[in-house]
């Protein structure tokens, strides 16, 4: 992965500058560099920008996340940037728009508003040239609300996001205007710890020889994932060995990379065989005789992966990461050091009890690569202490 390094000290979050760095000073951009646009395209003058993460389903399975967020913008982007994004039309009111080229996110329309967007993790700041400036701003967004929690099921990462820095953060089950006047939409606290247990205690504990689902918004990308047993001898490999052999180790990364591959900050990854996921499409499937998706080197093949809507990009010369062509849903990153490895985006994954998925997944709460790069390290922060969250919510 990309790494790079940090120009000027950041700004820690209760200090006076926190939310006075200029976007101006910022440019907005995706993983190729295709898409480049000013920070004078925001809305907002100075960052960090106060606004919402949504938590929908939309929103993740487009995405790959479990969240993103939309700063607004001051007008649309110009022509010559939206010739190179192809457009997706995920409802009859928002249409989103991705690079063509690598895959990130990077803009929405809100045709019944009429206003557009543009993704928090393709926002950067510029390389400073004065070494007598004023510090780079720690984060890019500050959280004003949850919204959306209850598409989650499980709550997703929001019971980790009611309470930053000593600011209550509010919760919505979905917006305002999807729910009957009488109904309140705000969520308590203590419903949002809740639904991490709520929604697994019901659920039967899945067969070993059972698939989870794996499905972009569009459904162009439709995979089966075989449930794990690092406990078999059949000779599977991997970094980290789960604590549950019948589970796959998941975690987040907050690397430049992922974060302009995807178009959000913090980017989750499950590692998974990929002798272990198949297509849901493939027409060679039978009963009892699965053909295992191909990624990696493997790809140049004209009968790699048929039925899936898959677009590759080597972001470098052994690293290629893959996503939907027709939505954009981040679905892979693949690296030649660890070939029989594969990261799966987290936020496709269609488990029965919640976005998290946490029966076939063993979650390393805290656990982030690159936290160095991060540009949000209030998310990072928050991501950082959600053992104590997640692990006393599970009991």
């Amino acid at each position: 992965m990309v790494r790079v390094p940090v120009l000027t000290p950041p700004v820690p979050p209760d200090s006076p500058l926190f939310a006075m760095y200029p976007s101006s000073s910022t440019h907005l951009t995706c993983l190729c560099g295709t898409i480049t646009a000013p920070g004078s395209l925001l809305s907002d003058s100075a960052i960090p920008i106060s606004t919402e993460i949504c938590h929908c389903n939309t929103c993740r399975h487009t995405t790959g996340s479990l969240g993103a967020s939309f700063p607004k913008l001051s007008s649309a982007p110009s022509q010559d940037i939206l010739s190179k994004l192809t457009a997706y039309k995920s409802s009859e009111v928002v249409t989103r728009y991705f690079c063509s080229q690598c895959g990130c996110h990077c803009f929405a329309l809100n045709q019944q508003e009429t206003q557009w967007y543009c993704l928090g993790g393709i926002i950067e700041q510029n390389p400073s040239n004065n070494l007598d400036s004023a510090p780079r701003s720690a984060d890019t967004i500050k959280i004003s609300r949850n919204e959306f929690v209850l598409d989650t099921i499980d709550g997703g990462l929001a019971p980790i996001l009611i309470d930053l820095n000593g600011r209550t953060i509010p919760s919505w089950a979905t917006a305002p205007d999807k729910l009957p006047m009488q109904v309140p939409f705000e969520l308590p606290h203590s419903t949002v710890l809740s639904l991490p247990n709520k929604s697994i205690n019901t659920l039967q504990r899945p067969e070993v020889d059972s698939y989870l689902t794996a499905k972009c918004h569009c459904s162009g990308v439709s995979l089966l994932i075989k449930r794990a047993n690092y406990t078999d001898s059949s000779g599977k490999k991997s970094r980290v060995i789960p604590s549950d052999p019948t589970k796959y180790l998941t975690y987040l990364c907050a690397c430049r990379s992922c974060r302009l591959s995807t178009g959000v900050s913090l980017v989750p990854w499950s590692l998974i065989p990929p002798a272990n996921i198949f297509s849901a499409h493939d027409p060679r499937n039978s009963e009892g005789n699965m053909t295992p998706i191909i990624f990696g080197a493997s790809i140049s093949s004209p009968d790699a992966n048929p039925g899936l809507s898959l677009k590759y990009y080597w972001s470098s010369q052994d690293v290629c990461r893959s996503f939907c062509g027709s939505c954009g849903a981040t679905v892979s990153y693949w690296c030649g050091q660890r070939p029989d490895e594969l990261d799966l985006a987290t936020g496709i994954l269609r488990g029965e009890e919640g976005c998290m998925a946490r029966r076939w997944l063993d979650w390393k709460w805290g656990r982030c690569s690159f936290t160095e790069e991060s540009i949000d390290n209030e998310m990072s922060q928050a991501w950082k202490e959600s053992a104590a969250v997640m692990e006393g919510v599970e009991g």
